[in-house]
Parts: C-alpha cells; sequence; structure tokens
C-alpha cells in the first residue's frame, strides 16, 4: 500500500513538472523568435498594450518621444500580427460649422462639442473623441517607400488627454462626392473660416473595410516643420493606419491644390527600435 502511494506521488510530480515545463515553451519560443529579430513571426490575441497612447507631452520631450516620431515608412513584411476588435470606430454624423485654411497649408474641419461626444473611437475600453480632422499631400505615411496622393488624419483626444490618430491614405481614381463637397466647402483665403453649417457624414470618409490597419506608438506629424525638419514633435500618440485606401479623381486632386498649392507633409522619420503592429481582421 504504501509503495502504491509511493508511486502515485512520484508519477503527480512528474506530470507536474512536465506541465511546468510546457508552460514555459511559448515563453522560450517568444524569446528566441525576439533575439533572432524574427519578431513579426508572433501572433498576438488583443490590442498591443504598449502602444495604447498616455496622456501627450507637448514640450521638455522625454527621449522616448523624442526617438517616436510620425511619420514613418510602413514595411507590411515586418509587421507583427496580432488579432483584437479595437479600435471600434464610432463615426456618424457632423455639422460643418468649421471649415478651416490652415495657413495656406492644410484643410481642417473642427468638430464641434456636441458631435464630439458622438463621434469616437474606442480602443480596449478606453474612448477616444474626435475633435478634428485635416488633410496632407502627399501622404505622409509610406507603405514599402510609396506615397500616396493624399491623407486623412483623423485626430481624436482622450478624457485624459491622450491622443489616437486615424489615418486614411487617398489614392487616384475614382471621384469621391463626400471629399469633393469638402474641398467645395473649403475657404479660399489663407486662414479663412467657412461655416455652411450642413450635415456631414464623416464616416463616408473611410474605406468600406477598416477592419485591416497598421498600428505603433508616434507623435504628431502638425505643425510639420518643413520637410526636411527634425525638430520633435508631441507624443506619445496611438496611430492606427488603415491598410485599405480611399480614392479621388485627379480633378477633384487639382480642385485640392488650386487652394492649397505646397504640398504639407512631414518627411519620414526613423524608427528607432519601434515594433508596427498589423491586424488582419477577423
Amino acid at each position: 500500500m504504501n509503495m502504491k502511494k509511493s508511486n502515485i506521488l512520484e508519477l503527480k510530480s512528474d506530470i507536474k513538472k512536465i506541465v511546468t515545463f510546457l508552460g514555459f515553451v511559448p515563453v522560450l519560443l517568444m524569446t528566441s523568435c525576439h533575439n533572432d529579430r524574427d519578431i513579426n513571426s508572433i501572433e498576438f490575441t488583443s490590442y498591443p498594450k504598449n502602444i495604447i497612447s498616455t496622456p501627450i507631452i507637448m514640450s521638455n520631450f522625454p527621449k522616448a518621444v523624442a526617438e517616436s516620431q510620425t511619420p514613418i515608412n510602413i514595411i507590411p513584411s515586418k509587421a507583427v500580427t496580432f488579432h483584437s476588435n479595437s479600435p471600434i470606430i464610432h463615426y456618424g454624423v457632423v455639422t460643418l460649422d468649421s471649415i478651416v485654411n490652415v495657413a495656406g497649408e492644410e484643410l481642417k474641419i473642427n468638430i464641434n462639442n456636441t458631435d464630439n461626444l458622438n463621434n469616437y473611437i474606442t480602443v480596449e475600453g478606453k474612448k477616444y473623441n474626435l475633435v478634428s480632422l485635416h488633410f496632407h499631400y502627399n501622404s505622409e505615411h509610406t507603405i514599402d517607400d510609396i506615397y500616396s496622393a493624399m491623407e486623412i488624419h483623423f485626430v481624436n483626444i482622450a478624457a485624459d488627454n491622450s491622443y489616437l490618430v486615424l489615418s486614411v491614405m487617398v489614392d487616384l481614381g475614382n471621384g469621391n462626392p463626400s471629399l469633393g463637397n469638402l474641398f467645395a466647402q473649403s475657404p479660399t483665403m489663407n486662414d479663412g473660416v467657412n461655416s455652411p453649417n450642413i450635415p456631414f457624414s464623416i464616416s463616408n470618409l473611410l474605406p468600406d473595410n477598416t477592419r485591416e490597419y497598421y498600428t505603433y506608438s508616434g507623435s504628431l506629424t502638425t505643425p510639420n516643420f518643413g520637410i526636411n525638419s527634425s525638430i520633435t514633435n508631441g507624443g506619445p500618440v496611438t496611430w492606427v493606419v488603415l491598410k485599405n485606401k480611399q480614392q479621388l479623381s485627379t480633378s477633384q486632386f487639382n480642385s485640392y491644390k488650386s487652394i492649397y498649392t505646397v504640398p504639407n507633409f512631414r518627411h519620414i522619420q526613423p524608427m528607432n527600435g519601434r515594433v508596427v503592429y498589423f491586424n488582419p481582421g477577423f
């Protein structure tokens, strides 16, 4: 009887050792992949916590902010895959009551306080309200070193002053009535403001598929400080760059450029060891 009990105890001990070892296997594999710099072979099952932004810093920049600037060149083959329902985009109709020609540099649409409450993005339950959107040409981000014709930035701010910017790249192609409508409402004079007070659906500016995107931790890009400037900008900012793009016609693009004659994109910033993550959707 004692012999049987001893054997059972030894068996339980062996099983516990095996289970413990197996528990370390994923960690060992991830460590091995990381050391080999093959991190893009690892898949995560939730939104990366390390890029959910904290309150933004606008001066006396720490090294982490100074070395994490935007825009970047996104290399899809090097992105780390993960799967998450975040971000969830809650964009609907807003009233166009503040359409601004920012110093002849860019078109900016400010979102009023009422519409701000009803248009927002959530990441892992954290809520970022839409405060404005603006346009860049050429695009600021590149994909495999290739620029798009334009890029739209949707600036969202949380209650703790954290920033999330949603980016939509725009290529030349089919005409886009919503973009054409915005361009037609733009003031033609520098620093002019137009207030047509008409409804506008923000969601019409997004591509049909918003579930596939790249995300990383970066900075603001406006003011852009000139294309060759290396001046540090505010951060950290959670960036969500949609994989799928919008289109606009050549005539619409030319209409925009007839008002905003000088390109307003900041030059590509170094990665400094940052990771770009990719959500392929579900």
